[in-house]
C-alpha cells in the first residue's frame, strides 16, 4: 500500500521518517549479526589494510565487529572484511600470564 508523503504534514513525515530509519537500522543489525555469527574465537582470519594482507586470530566477537590479534598489535574489524582462513582454530590465551608467556601468534 503506497503512501502518497505529499499530503502529509511536517510532523507526520518526521515520524514516517523516524520509523524507516529504525527499519533500516533493524535490518543492518540482522545482516551484521548474521556476519559475525560466521566467526568465533580461535578462528584464524585474514583482511587487508594499507594494500598489505594481515592475518590475525579472531579472540573476541563484539556487538558489531571482532577482535582480532595480530603478531604486532589487536584490531577491532567489521566481520565483512575478514577472511575465514582454512585449518584449525588456535589455542585462545586464557588469562594474562598465557599472553605474556606466548607473546605472539603461533
Amino acid at each position: 500500500m503506497p503512501i502518497d508523503i505529499d499530503k502529509l504534514s511536517l510532523e507526520e513525515l518526521l515520524d514516517l521518517n523516524k520509523r524507516v530509519v529504525r527499519r533500516v537500522e533493524y535490518l543492518q543489525s540482522l545482516k551484521t549479526r548474521a556476519h559475525l555469527d560466521r566467526f568465533e574465537p580461535g578462528d584464524r582470519v585474514s583482511f587487508q589494510s594499507e594494500g598489505r594482507m594481515i592475518e590475525g586470530m579472531v579472540v573476541r566477537v563484539n556487538q558489531k565487529t571482532l577482535s582480532i590479534k595480530t603478531k604486532d598489535t589487536y584490531w577491532r574489524i567489521h566481520p565483512r572484511f575478514l577472511t575465514k582462513l582454512p585449518g584449525p582454530k588456535a589455542e585462545i590465551p586464557q588469562d594474562v600470564q598465557d599472553i605474556m608467556e606466548k607473546g605472539t601468534l603461533e
